[in-house]
């Protein structure tokens, strides 16, 4: 009680002398020395209070500068909470705890407490920060930390970050993603979905299909532990999941069970199959059947009504890649090569994405658009974290520099084929992104000092960038559990817990149901979501604008039209607006205001009524439909 008693009078202290006009700016230098000082903020516009330091003021000597606003503390007990950028949300419970995330999804966070509230926007040096929200004997800090030594470069612009003052009776998760959004649409020049669907028959499809991944070949990660892929002449196996010949069969079921609303990707289908050495494509494997058999497979799903798409990848460089070539590769600032990992496929560097713009990706573009490809360009890894600068002197590049370099990247490829998808949702991308596999590799509530992951990207971009919320919901609704071989990394596949849960996870967060490790032998559990889509999908042509738990593991989720879902997570009914949700299942509940409508598509589903249509028992349908695998 001492220490409750002590933290609160600090900040009570702190209140009657600082605002959120305030900070404290803490910089450590590369001999270790710190320095602190307070500095007063400028506002720029009504409730806008604007830290910036200097470009010039950053010496060359600065290890890290830490920007802590007076209004980002508080005390185990007070009343609030605080917001991380990849979604964690944490109330002042705890003593210690520390939660740090080196690649922040979006620039910003957000702290309410007694004192008031805020959103805090990064707008210079945005792409050179960890976001560390921490707990130390009961005094809580959000706070950004530049680090100034990772830069590779001299600063290249200030520090700018701008701190709105939030109403603290109408601060929450929800509307602080609302004012993100309407700053990304403003600064970054985003265009709605429901308007760039509109003569772009590629995306048009993407915004209303499931998404099917088929994966063909894939060097063995499980027969040798990561040590031995680093001994040199280690070769993996190569694991064949299915050939071209099957990923026929699986798309003649899909139309047979009357799923016509599928993107089909094609995954591993390259040289060396999965994770094989990029940026070699060709020559496609023969184990898989070649590419004569990859054009009549791409033919065949198109005949079907398919729209078809490959995977590959920008990121990672392999040395033993017939088109590597040093001078193309990224270095430290040193001159080495800067290593990414070792995968079984070989060793890998961190690209250039300059190099891939200007020395790879015209080739890739004209081979691919020759056998036929015409579904949204899916890039590995682009979206799912923030890249590396480049120091090699025949193309530097800051973090920044390659951010618009990869926007580039995206803009071509949304030329060629009409839509661009990565592995993630980070919006440094979010110019040109149209979806991201997976929002959130894994719960941030498995770290004490996050009370629950809440769906903060997919309030702020859902409208714009089609998502699946969690690795954990890819291949939603089937059964999965701990030994499978369905995913390389178990844990965070099996978060969910349950199909069942899984399912409704997609559905709460607004995601788009996608489809990467089953072997699509029995397509049941997929026609039970398939279902679903078509009652829901006309959402992901609206703005998510409202998220809360309004009951224990009863979860509301409203969009700018009005239309509600209710999903309930617990094992008995839940009753809402008169009508009932049964259990571990969803309610969908239409806006009682006919005139709103659906941006760009007529509402297929649920077409009568104010409410939903029911969703019968919650268990997927009895049909199944197998698929004979060749050898």
């Amino acid at each position: 009680m001492m220490k409750i008693k002590t933290a609160l009078m600090f900040l009570v202290s702190a209140a009657s002398a600082f605002a959120i006009r305030t900070a404290e700016i803490r910089t450590t230098k590369l001999d270790k020395t710190e320095e602190v000082k307070t500095v007063q903020l400028n506002e720029v516009e009504k409730d806008v209070w604007r830290l910036r330091i200097p470009v010039n003021e950053i010496s060359r000597d600065t290890k890290s500068i830490v920007v802590v606003n007076d209004w980002a503390k508080a005390a185990k007990g007070e009343d609030g909470f605080f917001l991380t950028p990849n979604g964690g949300y944490g109330t002042f419970r705890i003593d210690d705890g520390k939660e740090v995330e080196t690649h922040p999804h979006l620039r910003m966070f957000a702290m309410k407490n007694p004192r008031g509230a805020f959103l805090a926007i990064v707008k210079g040096l945005k792409f050179e920060y960890t976001l560390i929200a921490e707990a130390k004997k009961g005094k809580y800090e959000i706070y950004p930390r530049f680090n100034i030594d990772k830069i590779d470069f001299d600063p290249y612009e200030d520090i700018v970050i701008d701190f709105y003052k939030l109403d603290s009776d109408k601060a929450n998760y929800s509307a602080i993603a609302g004012i993100y959004r309407d700053f990304l649409i403003k600064d970054s020049k985003l265009v709605p979905l429901a308007e760039r669907v509109k003569g772009n028959p590629t995306l048009q499809n993407t915004a209303n299909t499931m998404y099917a991944r088929i994966k063909f070949a894939r060097c063995d990660r499980r027969k040798a532990p990561p040590s031995a892929w680093k001994k040199a002449g280690y070769k993996p196996e190569m694991i064949v999941d299915h050939t071209f010949d099957d990923a026929k069969r699986i798309m003649k079921n899909f139309k047979d069970l009357g799923m016509d609303d599928i993107e089909v990707c094609f995954v591993g289908w390259h040289k060396g199959g999965h994770d094989g050495p990029f940026p070699d494509l060709f020559p496609v494997p023969e184990e898989i059947g070649g590419e004569a058999k990859m054009r009549e497979a791409v033919a065949y799903g198109k005949s079907l009504g398919y729209r078809m798409t490959v995977h590959t990848n920008h990121h990672n460089y392999y040395s033993n890649a017939a088109r590597f070539d040093e001078k193309n590769v990224n270095k430290n600032k040193d001159g080495t090569w800067r290593v990414y990992t070792y995968w079984p496929g070989g060793k890998a560097y961190h690209s250039c994405f300059l190099t891939v713009l200007n020395r790879y990706l015209n080739e890739d573009i004209a081979r691919l658009k020759d056998i036929g490809i015409n579904g949204t360009y899916h890039v590995d890894v682009t979206s799912i974290r923030i890249p590396s600068p480049c120091c090699n002197p025949l193309h530097p590049l800051t973090r920044q520099a390659m951010v618009d370099v990869e926007n580039k990247i995206g803009r071509k490829l949304r030329e060629n084929f009409g839509g661009f998808s990565s592995e993630g949702k980070f919006d440094h991308v979010a110019p040109t992104l149209d979806y991201g596999l997976y929002v959130r590799w894994d719960s941030l509530a498995k770290n004490t000092i996050i009370d629950k992951d809440v769906p903060l990207n997919e309030l702020v971009l859902n409208g714009i960038i089609l998502s699946n919320p969690y690795y954990g919901t890819i291949d939603a609704p089937y059964e999965r559990k701990a030994g499978e071989n369905l995913s390389d990394v178990n844990k965070p596949y099996c978060v969910m817990g349950t199909a069942r849960r899984a399912r409704l996870k997609v559905i709460e967060y607004g995601g788009r149901p996608s489809f990467y490790y089953i072997d699509y032998s029995d397509l049941a559990p997929m026609k039970w979501i398939y279902d679903d889509w078509q009652k829901l999908k006309y959402l992901q042509f609206r703005f998510f604008v409202f998220h809360d738990e309004i009951a224990p593991d009863v979860f509301l989720s409203r969009w700018d039209n009005g239309d509600e879902i209710i999903s309930n997570y617990t094992d008995k009914p839940f009753v809402y607006k008169g009508e009932t949700v049964k259990p571990v299942d969803y309610r969908l509940f239409k806006s009682r205001s006919a005139a709103v409508k659906p941006l760009a598509q007529s509402n297929e589903g649920a077409k009568a009524s104010l409410f939903g249509a029911d969703n019968a028992d919650a268990k997927p349908p009895r049909t199944v439909r197998r698929v004979k695998i060749g050898k």
